[in-house]
Formats: structure tokens, C-alpha cells, sequence
């Protein structure tokens, strides 16, 4: 029987499979990726050509409606123009707006309204007029009514909604695109907008021109729009409102979805919107782009849809065929695949395998020759290599066992010498060996912890039969932590004062028993003698200073008892010599406190007197600095009514040159005058002879006479007029000259008041240097005085507390009399204690100074000053 061409187990048929798997995974990933790049390229693509599409179209669209925009801001220049020269009436301008209605045929309607009085200001006059309202302002409104144009008066124009089409203009000074809106036209509903120009003078808002056209014609080029062939078009107004759309029942719909508010957000700030959206159960693809009308601030947006799968034909197209290819190509590699392993890996992977074989059931003497280098084998190669490895492992294991039989415990077999997991079966090898010393190692380093007195190590605890080893040196460690524990008692109590505790000798046996008898004898020792001192410690606290330590005592205990019978010998003269001290010192101190209560009375008068003066002082500052005050306040007004009188000086001067003008331009106009009495006077004469003139000529002449009569009688009227002027010119020259005369004067008399201010400016200054200077002196005056209450309160402080003192040693030497009654001496240390005593002495007098701190300092020391300072130092 053949072998079949394919087995299911072998390794050529698993590769041939695995190459199949891989091949077809890339080929898809490939497939994939080539369909998705050509995807966005022909998303790119077509987006950037529905941009430009939209575009076009927008800027068509924005030029037309745009051009209704121009026509209203030309007319609302024209307007305003004609309203500045009053070149204009109501009347015309109406007829202006109908004309131009009637010259565009896709208009509805055009309308103007002003502002109140903004037009003629005769907006009283036309109210209720035919065509006007209440108010009286000017408004036209002209629109086609059953094919003919009928002008009306506009209404609800402020009302906000219905009147958005002059209140958005009015406050954003701006045109105005009013959303699409239905108004029936002839019958049928239109959908239609209002264009609203505002009529500006600067920043002066006077009213709107308003064009309403339909959008009818919008939606059908809208409507006919086929981009790329399979395409729509769609306009909306800045709210969502369709405008104009390829489905006629769309139109006039708000869309108010969040994807299209989102694009329209875009476009308000003037960017292009492209997006995917599904659409009667289709994927478009959708561009936007912002289209403004006119001048207008508003934002629509011009859409631009295409179905996707439309754009992305080409794109599955290239998949499907990408995807054939790529099977054709994965079925042929893996036939092939197939065929060169047979021949190739097979046969020698099966010699492999026999040698491997041998390895695994513990031969290691096998041969091995390859007979190529190729990777079969180099893994021939390897299981040589192998082999070897086995065998200088068991090698070294034989030797490492030959030199710890010779004593040499610390020889480790090289583990760096093997590879890989050789290298971890020698190192596991070693670790076995190293577990054993290492007990041994720790038997000796506990065993070294105890000996220097280390109670904290511990044996761990070993399994199996090492616990023999765990075991025998706990008990050890019991033991000496039982000893250490009897000795660390009795250092405790005796640290804390107690010597009556003793340790349980009975509990050890030996040495150890030895050790606890000798340290209980320490104790009884330690404990009887310190209790002879305590008994002499207690009588000295008692008060009681005759009692003495005696007994037997031994070493540092004898010297102990000595210094301690010295201590309280020498505390008993001390005691002694303070009694004494101390009634010395108590009648010092009273006789100190009776002077210093004299002082202190005297002081305080002293310092009451001090502070009369002190308030004396300050009155007369404050009065005289009230002097200072009012002499410079008096000083500068002076200064300010000399400065008053040089500007009326040199106001009345400039009045004077002012009224010599005046005389000569009125000397100048009586010139003129007479020049003009002489024209009128020349003028009579060229009347008369025109007169005569027209008298001779007869009939003819009469209507030339009439006129020569007239202007006669002109020139007759200009004379007496010139005349008439002439004198009242004549009359004001000499008043001027005689106010002229006056000004003179009285800048002459303004010139002596500000000499005679000045004067009287320099003296008030005069007044009120000296007053400053007498008010610092008497303020330095003060501060003297000040200075000496304030050295006389300190006296009297310093003397109070020098009483306070004398009376509070006084009080310390009563209690130290009586603290040191309590004490019971013998008479032979009372009778030395008074011999050492030194006498009373008589207190001096104490001399009151400014320096309240010496005389303090002073007063101290002879109250701390001791009346046996070598007593107190040996103590």
C-alpha cells in the first residue's frame, strides 16, 4: 500500500498547514489594509471635491442674493444722502423703492422705515396720513397684490418675532437676513426672506431699506443639483431652518438634531464641516461649508450628500480582487512547502530521534557523525555535545566525593564549567552538601553566642534525625537563661532599694547553686548597714541632730558611718548660727522699712507738685502753639490776597488793552459806514437820473421808472440806516474811551492794594516766626519738667519697692526663725553659734537718687549677703 501524499501527524504536514494559516492571514491583513488606505483616499478625495463643489455653488448663490443686498445698501446711501441736503420727499422716495421693485421680478416686496423725525422731521404732520400709521414715520412698503403693485403702511414693525427685520438691524447696526419664512402669494403659500439694510449716519442709526424675495427659484436650482451624478445639495439658515433641499418636504423643517447643530456651530465660526450620516437607511457623506449673504453677519450652510457606497466601489472592487490573489498564492506555497520538507528534514530528523532514544534510557557511549552542517545537523551535533555534558557530570560528582572522604569539607564542584541546566544540576549538587556543613556551622556559632553570654541566638529547629542536634542545645540555653534570670532579680531589687530579696539557690544544682548562695550573702550584707544610716537620716529629718551611727561596720561601710556621724555634727553648729542670724537680721529689716516708709511719703509729694507744674506747662504750649497756628493761617491768607490782587491787577490791565481794541475796531466801522452813506448817497443820484431817463422815454420807461423809484427809496433807506449806525458807533467810541479811562484808574488802585497786601504779608510772617520760636521754647520748657516727673515717679517706685523689700526680709527672717526651731541641738553648738554671731549694726541712713535700679541692686545685696558664709560653704 503508497503512503498517502499528506500525513496528518507529520511535521511537513503541520508546517504546510501552519505556511497555508500565515500566508492567508497576511495576504487578508494586507487585503485589509490596501482596502482601508484606498477607503480614506477616496473619502479624501471625494470630500475635498464636495468642498469645492459646495463652494462653487455657495459663492453663485451668495452673489445672487447678494446683489438684492447691494441694491438695498445703494438706496439706503442714496437716502441718506438726499435727507442731508433735503433733496428729497416722501413721495420720491417711495417712487424710488417702486421702480426698483418693479425692475426685479423675483422680488415680492421693498420696504423703508425711519426712525422717528429721522426723514423730514415731519412726522406730526403725517400722522394718520393714507399710507402712514400714528406715528407719523416715515414708511413705504410696496409689494405685488393680484399682479399689480399696491403700497401699504407697515405694522408690527415693533413687536419682537414679526419685527425682527428692523429690530435686529436698529441693534446690531448691521444687515439682516430674516429666516425663511411662508407668506401666501397669490393664493399659494411662498417661502420667502427679508433682506434688511440699516440707513446710517456714523454710528447714527436712522432706519432700513427691506427687500423680500422668494426662494422658490433657490430651491430649484438647489433641488437640481447632482454632485457626481447621484448626489444632493441642501441649504439651511443659521437657526437649522431648510431653505431650499432635493426633498420639496423638507423645506422650511427646522433640523434640530445634535449632529446638525454641532455643524452648525462649525460654520457660525467660519469652518468646513464634513461628516457621515445615515439617510433614508444609506451611509452619505456629507460637506458643509459657510456661505454669507452680502454684508450680512449670519452664517448659512451649503451641504453637499453622496451616497458612500457610491464613493467606495472602487475600493471593494480592489478587495475582492486582492483577495483572490492572495488564496492562489497561500494554496501553491503550501503544496510547495510541503514537498521540499519531505525530502529535506524528514530523513534526518528521524536520526535524530534514534539518538535521542539511546541518551534517555542512560547510554552514553553512542556514536554520532553528521553528515552535513546544515541545522539537521548541527542538531546532531548537539546531542553529541550533550552526551559529553552527561558524562563530565558524573565525572565531577565522583572526584568532589573522593576529596570529602580525605577531610577537605569546603570543596564544591565548578559549576561555571557546565552549561544551562547542567551547570543547575551541579549547583544543586553542591547545595546538598552545603545543607550539611552548614548545621554543623550553626552547632558552633550558637555554641560561641552562649559562651560570651548571647542568650538571644537560637538553634532553629531541624527535621528528622537532626532534631537530636535542635533539641539538646535548647536545654542548654534553658539553663543558663534560668541562672541569668535568679541574678537579674537581685540586681533589679537592689537598684530600686530593695536589699531584702534573696535568690532560689535550692532551684540549680553545682555551680550554679554556688553562684545564687554567695550573691543572697551580698544582699545581707548591703541591707543591714544600709538600714543603721537610714535610722540616722530619719532622726536628722526629724529635727533631731544628737543622734549618732554606731555598730561594727567594715571596708567603705566604716567610712560611710563616719562622714555620716560629721554630716550631722557639722549640720548642728550650722542650724545653730542661722538662729542666731537670723533675729539680727529681722531687726535690721524693720528699721530698714521705717526710713524707707518716711521717704516714700516725701517722694510722693515731691512728684504731686511735679505734676502741677508738668500740667501748667502744657496749657501754656497749647495756647501758645494755638498763637503759632493762627499767625500762619493769617500768614497765608495774606499770601493768597496778594496773589488775588497781582491777577486783578493784570486782569484789569488786559481789560484796558481790551477796551483800546475795541475803540479802534469802532473807529475802523464808522470809517466803513461813511464809506457806505457814500454809495447810498452815489446810488440816489444814479436813481434820480434813471428817473429822468425813464421820463423821457415815455410808456416805454415806466416800469424802468417804478424801479428806479424803489431803489431810490433803498438808497434813501441806507443812508439814514448808515447814519443811524454812524452815531451809535460815535456814541459806544467815547463811552469806551471813558471805561477806558475808569480801567486806567482802577489798575492803578489795584497796583497800590497789592503793594499794601505784601506789606502786610511780610509782617504776618514776621508774627508767625516768632511765635514758632516761643512755642519751642516753651515746648522744651515742658519736656524738661516732663523728664523730672517722670525721675520723681521712678524715686518713688524705687523707695516703695526698697519698703516692700525691707518688709518682706523681714517676714523671711521670722520664718527662718521659726523653720530652724524645729531643729534640736545640743547647748554646747547653741553657745558657739552666738559667739560667732557679729552684732547688730546700725543701718545707715539711705540717700534717694534718680537711679532707682543701683539703689536696688544695692538694697539686695545687704539682704543676700550671709551671716556665715564659710559654714554655708562647707555644708
Amino acid at each position: 500500500m503508497s503512503r498517502p501524499l499528506v500525513r496528518r501527524n507529520s511535521v511537513a504536514s503541520r508546517l504546510m498547514i501552519g505556511t497555508g494559516i500565515l500566508a492567508l492571514l497576511c495576504f487578508g491583513m494586507t487585503a485589509a489594509i490596501s482596502y482601508w488606505r484606498s477607503s480614506q483616499a477616496l473619502l479624501g478625495t471625494s470630500q475635498g471635491m464636495l468642498r469645492e463643489v459646495a463652494r462653487h455653488q455657495a459663492s453663485e448663490i451668495s452673489s445672487d442674493i447678494g446683489a438684492a443686498f447691494n441694491t438695498g445698501a445703494t438706496l439706503a446711501n442714496t437716502f441718506r444722502i438726499q435727507r442731508s441736503t433735503a433733496g428729497t420727499s416722501r413721495d420720491s422716495a417711495a417712487l424710488v423703492l417702486r421702480e426698483q421693485l418693479r425692475l426685479q421680478k423675483n422680488w415680492l416686496g421693498i420696504s423703508t422705515l425711519w426712525e422717528p423725525n429721522a426723514f423730514d422731521g415731519h412726522d406730526a404732520s403725517n400722522a394718520n396720513a393714507p399710507f402712514h400709521d400714528a406715528t407719523g414715520r416715515f414708511m413705504v412698503y410696496w409689494s405685488y397684490q393680484k399682479g399689480e403693485l399696491v403700497r401699504e403702511a407697515l405694522h408690527s414693525y415693533d413687536k419682537p418675532g414679526e419685527g425682527d427685520w428692523y429690530l435686529a438691524a436698529r441693534s446690531s447696526h448691521a444687515p439682516v437676513v430674516i429666516e425663511p419664512y411662508y407668506y401666501p402669494v397669490a393664493g399659494v403659500d411662498t417661502l420667502m426672506t427679508t433682506l434688511s439694510t440699516p440707513i446710517m449716519e456714523g454710528d447714527r442709526f436712522l432706519g432700513t431699506v427691506n427687500i423680500t424675495i422668494s426662494l422658490d427659484a433657490l430651491q430649484k436650482r438647489v433641488a437640481t443639483l447632482r454632485p457626481l451624478d447621484v448626489g444632493q445639495a441642501l441649504l439651511l439658515s443659521p437657526t437649522g431652518a431648510v431653505m431650499a433641499s432635493a426633498d420639496a418636504k423638507q423645506v422650511g423643517k427646522k433640523l434640530t438634531d445634535a449632529g446638525t447643530q454641532a455643524m452648525l456651530a462649525k460654520v457660525r465660526a467660519g469652518q468646513v464641516s464634513s461628516d457621515e450620516a445615515a439617510i433614508g437607511g444609506g451611509d452619505w457623506l456629507r460637506v458643509f461649508v459657510p456661505m454669507r449673504l452680502g454684508k450680512a453677519p449670519e452664517m448659512f450652510a451649503l451641504g453637499i450628500m453622496v451616497p458612500k457606497h457610491h464613493v467606495m466601489a472602487q475600493a471593494r472592487t480592489l478587495l475582492w480582487v486582492i483577495i483572490a490573489v492572495g488564496l492562489l498564492s497561500a494554496a501553491l506555497l503550501s503544496v510547495c512547502l510541503y514537498l521540499l520538507l519531505r525530502r529535506q528534514v524528514l530523513a534526518p530528523l528521524a536520526e535524530a530521534v534514534k539518538v535521542s532514544a539511546a541518551v534517555s534510557s542512560g547510554q552514553l557511549n553512542s556514536r554520532i557523525e553528521p553528515r552535513r552542517m546544515d541545522e539537521l545537523g548541527q542538531l546532531l551535533l548537539s546531542m553529541g555535545a550533550m552526551q559529553a555534558q552527561l558524562r563530565a557530570v558524573i565525572e565531577a560528582q565522583d572526584h568532589m566525593a573522593s576529596r570529602h572522604d580525605a577531610g577537605e569539607m569546603s570543596y564544591r564542584m565548578d559549576a561555571a564549567r557546565f552549561p544551562g541546566e547542567y551547570g543547575r544540576m551541579v549547583a544543586g549538587t553542591n547545595n546538598l552538601v552545603d545543607a550539611h556543613v552548614r548545621v554543623q556551622r550553626e552547632l558552633v556559632s550558637v555554641m560561641s553566642r552562649y559562651a560570651v553570654g548571647d542568650m538571644q541566638a537560637d538553634m532553629p529547629a531541624l527535621p528528622g534525625e537532626k532534631a537530636a542536634l535542635s533539641d539538646a542545645m535548647a536545654a542548654t540555653k534553658h539553663n543558663l537563661q534560668a541562672i541569668n534570670q535568679q541574678i537579674l532579680a537581685l540586681a533589679q531589687a537592689a537598684e530600686a532599694g530593695d536589699f531584702s530579696t534573696r535568690g532560689d539557690a535550692n532551684a540549680f544544682d553545682h555551680d550554679f547553686r554556688s553562684m545564687v548562695e554567695g550573691l543572697n550573702n551580698l544582699m545581707q550584707t548591703t541591707d543591714t548597714n544600709l538600714a543603721e544610716l537610714s535610722r540616722l537620716l530619719r532622726a536628722i529629718a526629724a529635727g533631731d541632730l544628737t543622734v549618732r551611727m554606731s555598730g561594727e561596720f567594715r571596708g567603705v561601710f566604716s567610712q560611710m558611718r563616719d562622714d555620716a556621724n560629721a554630716t550631722a555634727s557639722q549640720l548642728a553648729q550650722i542650724v545653730g548660727s542661722i538662729q542666731t542670724s537670723a533675729a539680727s537680721i529681722k531687726g535690721a529689716a524693720s528699721e530698714i522699712a521705717a526710713g524707707n516708709q518716711d521717704l516714700s511719703q516725701r517722694t510722693e509729694q515731691q512728684a504731686a507738685n511735679l505734676e502741677e507744674t508738668a500740667a501748667s506747662m502744657e496749657e501754656l504750649t497749647s495756647t501758645v502753639k494755638q498763637n503759632a497756628d493762627g499767625a500762619r493761617q493769617a500768614n497765608q491768607l495774606a499770601i493768597g490776597a496778594a496773589s488775588v490782587a497781582a491777577q486783578g491787577g493784570q486782569v484789569v490791565d488786559k481789560v484796558v488793552e481790551t477796551m483800546s481794541g475795541i475803540e479802534a475796531s469802532s473807529n475802523k466801522i464808522a470809517d466803513i459806514i461813511s464809506v457806505i452813506d457814500g454809495i447810498a448817497f452815489q446810488t440816489n443820484i444814479l436813481a434820480l437820473n434813471a428817473a429822468v431817463e425813464a421820463a423821457r422815454a415815455g410808456e416805454q420807461g415806466r416800469g424802468f421808472a417804478v424801479v428806479a423809484s424803489e431803489v431810490r427809496m433803498l438808497a434813501q433807506r441806507s443812508s439814514g440806516a448808515a447814519k443811524e449806525i454812524k452815531d451809535l458807533i460815535q456814541d459806544s467810541v467815547q463811552r469806551v474811551a471813558e471805561g477806558s479811562s475808569l480801567v486806567h484808574s482802577a489798575g492803578e488802585t489795584m497796583s497800590e492794594v497789592v503793594a499794601s497786601v505784601q506789606r502786610v504779608t511780610d509782617i504776618m510772617g514776621e508774627i508767625s516766626a516768632a511765635s514758632q520760636e516761643q512755642s519751642s521754647g516753651i515746648e522744651q520748657v515742658n519736656q524738661t519738667i516732663t523728664q523730672m516727673d517722670e525721675a520723681t515717679q521712678q524715686n518713688a517706685a524705687l523707695v516703695e519697692e526698697a519698703t516692700a523689700a525691707a518688709r518682706s526680709l523681714e517676714d523671711q527672717a521670722m520664718q527662718l526663725t521659726e523653720a530652724v526651731a524645729v531643729f534640736k541641738i545640743d547647748a554646747r553648738h547653741a553657745v558657739e553659734a552666738r559667739r560667732a554671731a557679729p552684732g547688730p549694726a546700725a543701718a545707715p541712713a539711705v540717700k534717694v537718687t534718680t537711679d532707682g535700679r543701683a539703689a536696688t541692686s544695692r538694697l539686695r545685696a545687704v539682704v543676700a549677703t550671709p551671716s556665715n558664709e564659710s559654714s554655708w560653704t562647707e555644708f
